[in-house]
């Protein structure tokens, strides 16, 4: 996305809330499996089964990707419609 600049330089810098939403992403997905992992580890399992544990983890590290992809998308239609909007 690039915006001109008052001196006419194209501006090709990133939205701050985008690298927001991927920072906070990224940590999610570093966070969630591992409280996942141990909290299932400790309150599901008793410490017994650790392969239903990593089962958790990767399901939680699925959902995250998935929340992601959703809010990606949708970010992506809203920055369309308002591009649209200024066409007209």
């Amino acid at each position: 996305m690039a915006v001109s600049s008052s001196n006419g330089v194209s501006d090709n810098s990133i939205p701050q809330n985008v690298i927001i939403k991927l920072f906070s992403f990224s940590i999610a997905l570093f966070a969630v499996p591992l409280t996942a992992y141990f909290w299932s580890l400790k309150t599901l399992f008793h410490g017994e089964n650790t392969l239903y544990a990593g089962i958790v983890a990767a399901v939680a590290v699925n959902v995250i990707l998935l929340l992601y992809i959703i809010v990606a998308f949708r970010e992506d239609s809203a920055s369309s419609k308002e591009t649209e909007k200024k066409k007209q």
